[in-house]
């Protein structure tokens, strides 16, 4: 893929319309590893492969492994305890980086989640905001000093420690509640009906009786993403393109950084999985995960979405892993 000449910048109005024009975005140039992409999938949809290295399973231990993952991919929404979910169109939009690039990125981020069954709109409003900068902390502290309610759920005493970059590839999510027609951005200082010309305060209530459903979903309303390009060296944009799909489709409690019995792409960057095990785009684990997890009822139980979750991944991979692996128990 080609490098542009010149550098993107963002003009559509949307939810951080007001944080891109507060911001400065210097001119930077990607590091030379990055603007080849030798290794970039043919097509946007090519599957994708993986060998799992000593890891073997058995049906008990892969059961262990996919309860693991989900645990591990799926952060509890703050009010509900809930998987959030896209129920808007995905509409990603890649900032300060040549067009080609950034059409290719999100054309595949589109692509997945497609694939995956989140919902996808040619024409959309962007909601999902990912910037490239070689100053990311600068950009960050932009947004925690004028535009904090693009961090997500905080309180104002957190607002410094949520807004650190501590990772290549950094995602900060807006979620909300939807409760029938009715949606509310999560926040901890809003209580519904605290007024009484609160246009909530008679149906904003789900269903407090059910062990099964709140009536009520836990949803994404914008996601901004930070790219630290002094950090993505050596990597292609195929690469770097399912990482951001898998961070924007779902967001992850404690996967990033980590490294799994389950290879997951969101490892790619972490030190503590040999670069042997680490996979280069979605594995088997990240499409069971995200096809579950879009396929769940959204207004479930926390714990149920889970395990649906679970369930699906184990059918999904027991019959390709076992066959791969032979088998073979794995120790315990």
């Amino acid at each position: 893929m080609g490098m542009a000449g010149g550098w993107a910048r963002a003009h559509r109005v949307g939810m951080a319309a007001a944080l891109l024009l507060l911001l400065s975005l210097p001119a930077l140039s990607l590091p030379a590893a990055a603007q080849t992409a030798t290794d970039t999938p043919a097509t946007a949809d090519s599957p994708p492969t993986v060998t799992i290295t000593g890891n073997r399973f058995t049906v008990e231990t892969l059961t262990r492994a996919t309860e693991g993952f989900v645990l591990d991919h799926g952060h509890p929404s703050p009010r509900l305890n809930q998987l959030t979910r896209w129920e808007r169109p995905v509409c990603p939009e890649a900032i300060n980086v040549p067009a080609d690039v950034a059409a290719f990125l999100t054309t595949r981020i589109r692509t997945v989640a497609a694939q995956v069954g989140a919902p996808t709109r040619d024409g959309c409003k962007r909601d999902i905001e990912i910037i490239f900068s070689d100053t990311p902390q600068a950009v960050m502290d932009a947004v925690a000093d004028k535009r904090s309610f693009l961090l997500g759920y905080h309180f104002v005493n957190q607002t410094k420690a949520l807004s650190k970059v501590t990772q290549a590839i950094q995602a900060w999510y807006v979620t909300a509640v939807r409760d029938g027609a009715v949606t509310v951005v999560d926040d901890p200082y809003y209580a519904s009906g605290m007024h009484s010309d609160d246009p909530l305060k008679d149906q904003f209530h789900g269903n407090g009786g059910s062990r099964l459903s709140h009536d009520m979903a836990s949803v994404f309303d914008n996601i901004v993403v930070i790219v630290d390009t002094t950090k993505i060296e050596g990597e292609t944009f195929g690469s770097l393109a399912d990482y951001l799909a898998m961070l924007v489709l779902a967001q992850p409690a404690s996967a990033v950084g980590q490294c799994n019995p389950l290879p997951s792409i969101l490892s790619l960057f972490s030190d503590a999985c040999p670069s042997a095990q680490r996979v280069r785009s979605l594995s088997p684990a990240d499409k069971a995960y995200l096809e579950g997890l879009y396929s769940v009822a959204p207004d479930a139980v926390g714990n149920l979405q889970r395990a649906t979750i679970a369930t699906h991944m184990l059918d999904s991979l027991k019959t390709s892993i076992l066959a791969a692996d032979g088998g073979t128990p794995a120790a315990k």
